[in-house]
């Protein structure tokens, strides 16, 4: 399935962004608060949560429908921006004395899993349901979008292939589009007004 592609395609995009990283840059500052290894266990977490719902069971229903509304109706409304900044550093610890090695081991597990479920699965996120192919697009959405602040962070901006920038900007347009800030998204992107400096869609 196409999100399955692209999940393999944007996970390979994410280790070769962390094989990028210079051995003495892992402290140099990343993204917010979060330095170089903050960042790139942060965005490990797209793999890791990809590993971690496959090993609950099917729950059965969907009860969020698209990867818009996932992060419509639940990321923006139950995400603690302390959590997510302390998780970040937890796992960037966590991948030892070599990141690169650990991340490819990750990628690796992600994938194995993924060519292993039955078409139609459903995973289960805080007691809801999603199709595995809208889930991945999210995760799609993480990995491209923070490999690209990899890159930035170090210097050297990564080259992302069209199709993940055309279903990556996808997404944030429907994600803006629930949360109110897809006429202003649309304004923005047709040349009729600027966007404010702090705008996101996360």
């Amino acid at each position: 399935m196409v999100s399955i592609d692209r999940f393999r395609a944007a996970s390979s995009l994410f280790v070769d962004a962390v094989e990028a990283v210079p051995p003495d840059a892992w402290s140099l500052p990343g993204l917010g608060t979060w330095d170089v290894r903050g960042l790139v266990g942060h965005t490990a977490r797209a793999l890791i949560t990809v590993i971690d719902y496959l090993g609950l069971d099917d729950p059965g229903s969907v009860s969020i429908d698209t990867a818009a509304d996932y992060y419509g109706a639940l990321y923006l409304v139950y995400t603690n921006p302390e959590a997510i900044r302390r998780r970040g550093v937890e796992v960037g610890e966590s991948l030892g004395d070599d990141p690169i090695v650990r991340v490819r081991e990750l990628r690796d597990h992600a994938l194995t899993l993924i060519d292993a479920q039955p078409a139609g699965r459903i995973v289960s996120i805080g007691g809801m349901g999603i199709l595995l192919e809208e889930y991945l697009q999210t995760r799609v959405f993480e990995l491209v979008v923070h490999s690209m602040d990899i890159g930035r962070a170090l210097g050297a901006p990564l080259s992302v292939p069209a199709d993940l920038v055309e279903a990556t900007a996808t997404l944030a347009a429907g994600i803006a589009a629930r949360t109110g800030k897809g006429e202003q998204l649309l304004m923005a992107l047709t040349g009729r007004e600027p966007l404010p400096h702090d705008f996101s869609v996360v």
